[in-house]
């Protein structure tokens, strides 16, 4: 564990070699995550959804498919929010010349729409692109506390 700033961050890592068989690990760890950040049940599917996407991407377009890289995953548990970080070793991308998945020209694209997913899902995505070590996606999802949820109008 570590504190930063008097916040304790619980943090986890996880590496796995860049091929879709190790992609349940990810599955496995982030139900335990969901448990210790007391996530209901469609904020866990969100987080679980992002993650994979994320993983997925720096698996195929990152690392090309090359069992000889690895994927990281780092996962820092707060009280308030939950950050990942998910890093590959592939040549980088430029983030803004994704296209558009809304628009029609990309309907019928079998791809595309990772990034999209993962905004939409997540509270905050950002990405740190590096021509000669990858890239590193960071997702952040916060924790609410639904306290009107108990309450009746």
């Amino acid at each position: 564990m570590k504190v930063k700033s008097e916040i304790l961050i619980r943090e986890i890592t996880l590496n796995i070699p860049s091929e879709f068989r190790h992609i349940y690990l990810l599955d496995l760890v982030l139900a335990y995550i969901a448990k210790e950040m007391d996530f209901d049940e469609e904020t866990k599917e969100q987080v679980n959804l992002a993650v994979i996407e994320a993983g997925t991407n720096a698996i195929k377009h990152g690392n090309k498919n090359d069992p000889s890289k690895a994927v990281r995953f780092r996962f820092d548990l707060s009280d308030d929010r939950l950050e990942i970080f998910i890093k590959d070793c592939g040549s980088g991308f430029k983030p803004d010349e994704i296209g558009d998945p809304l628009s029609p020209e990309n309907f019928m694209k079998p791809c595309g729409r990772g990034i999209f997913l993962m905004k939409a899902l997540m509270d905050e995505v950002d990405f740190v692109v590096s021509n000669d070590c990858g890239t590193e996606v960071k997702l952040i999802k916060h924790k609410t506390n639904n306290l009107c949820d108990d309450v009746n109008i």
